[in-house]
């Protein structure tokens, strides 16, 4: 595994766990964290095996995200489209790959496949074959 890889994961996990000190505030901290993932997930697989390597940490993550999710508004931030409730949910897909345990905090529009989509176009990266693996699974 890269080492660079495993350390900009564990970057944007910490900042991911750091939105617990933020709630209530909107926050340039989700971008970040979204950012770093971007850069990871231009290997999908590298980034899919640090999810599955680090699972006892994405815990503590996802919560934070959670409770930062409920604790703010959809405030546009930084430079990442949309609001930071939304960043919220790209945060919590990038972290589930592993588990396709995916949760929105808003919109009922927001799936996996949407956000795959809106990675493609944004940054040009393409995860749909992460989650392709269940739809596969499924149909079998």
């Amino acid at each position: 595994m890269n080492k660079l890889s495993e350390q900009k994961f564990l970057q944007a996990l910490e900042i991911c766990q750091s939105l617990i000190s933020v709630k209530l505030k909107p926050s340039n901290l989700p971008c970040e964290a979204i950012e770093l993932f971007c850069e990871l997930a231009k290997e999908p697989f590298e980034l899919l095996n640090l999810c599955k390597q680090y699972d006892s940490e994405i815990e503590p993550a996802l919560k934070a995200i959670a409770d930062y999710a409920a604790s703010v508004d959809n405030w546009k931030q930084s430079h990442c489209p949309f609001g930071v409730k939304d960043h919220c949910n790209i945060l919590h897909f990038f972290l589930n790959l592993h588990t396709k345990q995916f949760e929105f905090f808003r919109g009922k529009n927001w799936t996996p496949e949407i956000i795959c989509e809106f990675l493609q176009d944004w940054k040009g990266i393409d995860l749909t074959t992460l989650i392709e693996d269940k739809a596969k699974a499924l149909t079998n």
